[in-house]
């Protein structure tokens, strides 16, 4: 009903406005916004909230300049940013600008585009260039009577390149840098359609396709309801729709006409991933366009009092970029370039209804489904609330006479009519309420026992179903009451804040240190724990203060997983239908691959104190929806199955003829870029994908033994897609200078061993003692090992690595965790004292566990293999061979073949 008189207020105001004088300007603009903005009120303004992630950069990050003309992303990923003063190129960590050039007349780019994989067309106000992206050099290109009108559009047809400027269409010679002028239509943009024609946009009269006939270029009129127009861009939606923005405001198209439906002056037009359409205004941030019943209005696309919005002239917008990856990218007048990132994956936020604004009231402590569907809520402070899905907020229940203020509920289950409540102050609180009629719940008891421990007023954390039991963590202690018998019984007196139970009956313990236990015997993380996920794939899952910790079982040293470079405070999980992992943070949510080891993450709008969730608090619907408590409200998503991201991009480097078997690999999946990763293989059927947890890498396989290699390296983007092709890369390595000489070491051991023997046997014909000294010869390899451990760095990561010798999932990651140091403070540690990297230092220790095992005649090669961490006998044996320059199997014949002699 509100809509409908919003309506015809709104008509009423257009027949007032038309009443007036025609010179009456000032009242009629004023009328008409009212109007506009009754028209946006009367439709729907919450958009499907999307998770985001901004990014602001300037001139502190290296921009040349902080207005920003132009954007483009040429074929390899990498973005290129037209400034006032000069060019920049963001490569996916940094960015480096090119200006003041003598080569150059003009710094100010308004226009970007790609000749080929090694040259960009430049427009500038003093006219257009190529630039070389290997030499960064700029070339002036020769245009007829010194026409020095910037480019707006590059296109080509059958090998035949055309470059346009509001003076016309020129033919481009790559070879002497000029044009011909072919057309005299001034062209404004370019857009390639859905069946590959080339619209071209003109200053004053309308959309042109271009065709090539017998060699000569020819323009057709498209959409003719558009002849007048001044184009300023064109865009095509998913299902084809054409959107234009014309001088006057915004067109969609259908067949050969076009509809105006939005009146005003925009910079820019672009189509974001979500297939919502963009504009860039001149002082109104970028504004959404919104259709409901036939009509179309404007709303902001994200809030003005967004963090990256800070300034007045952020407001004021050149230009909108969508990236490969969905990214979009921001050109602003002196506020620089940012970067809005919206993921697919939806959310929605939930707020208490009868105290928005009070901050408090948002902090949620406990969350429970109950069987008929219904979603409770306990808060800080605030009570009870029921959450209403439909009109998206959180409605107060009240179970108690007193002011809701002084309940704190920490905990909540429902099972069939009783919702039982766990408290700060008043212990377990039972009330009833009828099926359908949530408003008549009544207070029905409480659940103590003097006689178990557990107190009327006692302090309740968590409470827990299983197997028609009631497990309640409390202040004092852990407590198990049958919800038939109504009989209490204590089974740890420890105080606790969480507990779940295995499929064998084992007590998994969260105690009030936030320690983890297992059957009363604490498991050593040396971290705060605050929660416990038992994996459908075997295994415990521990969100920690220090990372997430993966517990094969109660004896295995635990494996921490962080995000690249960095250390995440975890507090809930969760675990999908498609086993991924779900992890509530202190900076967001987080969506973690078991088999990949990647993770993904997810901000909401609000900042930090929205995004940060509190211990354990996370709910998992049988609809595999899941709810996650936070400082500020309730947030809900639907995790979709599948992905939605496109792969990542990425270009590899060759190193010098020097040393082919180093490459430089450069990932240019933007969205997220610090959770990038590089992955490489070697192209047998045996090999496995190795991760490098970083956007940038060097891989450097020159220490390979002598041979013929073929790799193939793949790129990861943030949601841990794999590229879907990869490069195929074949090198050859001529010397080795380790294989010759670790041919040498051994043959050197051999004839020393040998000596040895030899001697042993003429003095004591003990072949159990000759055997054993065999096994005592120190190798080069030993001496090394001998002297790091005199190091007291080199002998605890030795320490770690050697505790989990059979672990093959434990990596760089784990081992700089258990270091407790930070990854580049580890490496640079390690580089000074053994010249080596982290992954090779594991690799030698590996490697040198398995000679003293390949001596032991009761051991297969393969049964090492797995005992010192390889995933597989050939990647052991293709490692040994590049350490020992011998296979193992050889090694351990040789030995074989002294214990025979011995005997």
């Amino acid at each position: 009903m509100m809509f409908f008189q919003f309506g015809r207020l709104g008509t009423s105001l257009i027949f007032l406005s038309l009443s007036f004088n025609a010179n009456n300007t000032m009242i009629k603009a004023f009328l008409t916004s009212i109007f506009l903005l009754l028209l946006i009120c009367s439709s729907k303004l919450q958009a499907d909230q999307h998770f985001q992630n901004f990014h602001k950069y300037t001139t502190e990050h290296g921009i040349a300049n902080n207005t920003i003309l132009s954007i483009f992303q040429d074929s390899v990923g990498r973005i290129w940013i037209g400034c006032l003063e000069g060019l920049s190129l963001y490569d996916g960590s940094k960015f480096i600008s090119f200006k003041n050039s003598d080569s150059l007349a003009s710094n100010t780019i308004v226009f970007i585009d790609q000749i080929n994989t090694n040259q960009l067309l430049l427009g500038t106000n003093k006219g257009n260039y190529i630039f070389s992206i290997t030499e960064k050099t700029f070339t002036k290109i020769l245009l007829p009577e010194n026409e020095n009108s910037p480019a707006t559009a590059l296109f080509r047809i059958k090998k035949k390149t055309f470059i346009c400027s509001l003076k016309g269409i020129y033919e481009y010679n790559t070879q002497t840098h000029s044009g011909q002028k072919v057309h005299e239509r001034p062209i404004s943009c370019k857009q390639l359609s859905p069946d590959n024609k080339i619209l071209l946009g003109t200053n004053n009269n309308g959309i042109w396709e271009a065709n090539l006939k017998v060699d000569k270029l020819e323009l057709s009129q498209f959409f003719a309801t558009l002849t007048n127009e001044s184009i300023k861009a064109i865009r095509f939606q998913r299902d084809g729709t054409p959107v234009i923005l014309s001088e006057k405001g915004l067109w969609l198209g259908s067949k050969d006409r076009a509809k105006h439906v939005i009146s005003g002056t925009f910079s820019s037009l672009d189509i974001s991933p979500q297939d919502e359409l963009l504009l860039g205004t001149h002082g109104q941030f970028i504004q959404q366009v919104y259709h409901k019943n036939e009509k179309f209005a404007l709303k902001d696309y994200i809030g003005q009092d967004n963090k990256i919005f800070n300034d007045y002239f952020d407001a004021h917008i050149n230009v909108l970029f969508k990236d490969h990856s969905g990214v979009i990218w921001i050109g602003t007048t002196r506020a620089g370039l940012d970067r809005i990132d919206r993921k697919k994956i939806t959310y929605n936020k939930y707020k208490n209804k009868s105290q928005p604004h009070n901050p408090e009231a948002g902090y949620i402590n406990a969350l429970t489904q109950s069987e008929d569907g219904k979603i409770w809520v306990g808060t800080s402070g605030k009570g009870l609330y029921l959450l209403n899905k439909e009109k998206k907020e959180l409605v107060p229940v009240k179970i108690l006479n007193q002011n809701m203020d002084t309940l704190y509920i920490e905990a909540l289950l429902q099972n069939k009519n009783n919702l039982y409540i766990g408290t700060r102050y008043h212990g377990i609180i039972v009330a009833k309420y009828p099926p359908r009629n949530f408003n008549q719940i009544r207070l029905s008891g409480q659940i103590y026992s003097s006689k178990a421990g557990l107190e009327k007023m006692d302090y309740i954390y968590s409470l827990k179903h299983f197997n028609n039991q009631l497990y309640i963590s409390s202040a004092k202690g852990t407590f198990k009451y049958d919800f038939k018998t109504k009989h209490t019984e204590i089974i740890d007196s420890r105080p606790s804040i969480n507990i779940k139970m295995d499929s064998l009956n084992n007590k998994w313990i969260v105690s009030d240190d936030m320690s983890l236990f297992f059957n009363q015997t604490q498991i050593k993380l040396e971290t705060e724990v605050s929660d416990i996920l038992l994996s459908k794939n075997q295994g415990i899952w521990v969100p920690t203060s220090k990372g997430l910790a993966f517990i094969e079982n109660e004896n295995k040293t635990p494996v921490f997983y962080n995000p690249p470079q960095k250390v995440i405070e975890f507090t809930s999980i969760k675990e999908d239908q498609q086993g991924n992992l779900w992890l509530g943070s202190r900076m967001g949510i987080y969506q973690f691959k078991p088999e990949s080891k990647i993770f993904s993450t997810y901000q909401i709008t609000g900042g930090a104190k929205a995004n940060s969730f509190n211990h354990g608090k996370i709910l998992q619907t049988s609809q595999d929806e899941f709810y996650w408590g936070s400082n500020d409200g309730l947030v809900s998503i639907r995790p979709f199955p599948g992905e939605y991201l496109p792969p990542a991009a990425f270009e590899v480097e060759r190193d010098s003829l020097k040393n082919p078997a180093v490459f430089q690999v450069n990932n240019y999946s933007f969205n997220h870029q610090d959770d990038n990763s590089i992955a490489y293989r070697f192209s047998h059927p045996d090999s496995v994908w190795h991760l490098i947890a970083q956007n940038n890498a060097i891989l450097d396989f020159s220490d390979l033994k002598k041979g013929s290699y073929t790799i193939n390296i793949s790129a990861v983007n943030a949601d841990g897609l794999f590229n879907k092709s990869y490069q195929t890369i074949n090198f050859d390595i001529e010397n080795s200078n380790k294989s010759g000489l670790n041919w040498w070491l051994l043959l050197i051991v051999s004839l020393t061993g040998t000596i040895i023997i030899f001697f042993k046997r003429k003095q004591t014909p003990n072949p159990i003692e000759e055997s054993e000294s065999c096994s005592l010869i120190e190798t080069p390899e030993d001496k090394i090992y001998n002297e790091w451990m005199c190091d007291d760095f080199m002998q605890k990561a030795i320490k770690i690595i050697e505790e989990n010798l059979s672990n093959t999932s434990f990596g760089v990651s784990e081992l700089y965790l258990s270091m407790q140091m930070s990854k580049s403070n580890f490496y640079r540690k390690l580089k000074t004292i053994t010249d080596l990297s982290p992954n090779e230092l594991i690799r030698f220790i590996r490697l040198q566990k398995s000679t003293q095992m390949l001596i032991t005649p009761n051991l297969s090669v393969n049964e090492i293999a797995y005992e010192v961490g390889f995933n597989t006998p050939s990647y052991f044996t293709r490692c040994f061979k590049q350490q020992y320059g011998i296979a193992p199997s050889e090694y351990k014949e040789h030995y074989d073949s002294i214990y025979a002699i011995a005997e």
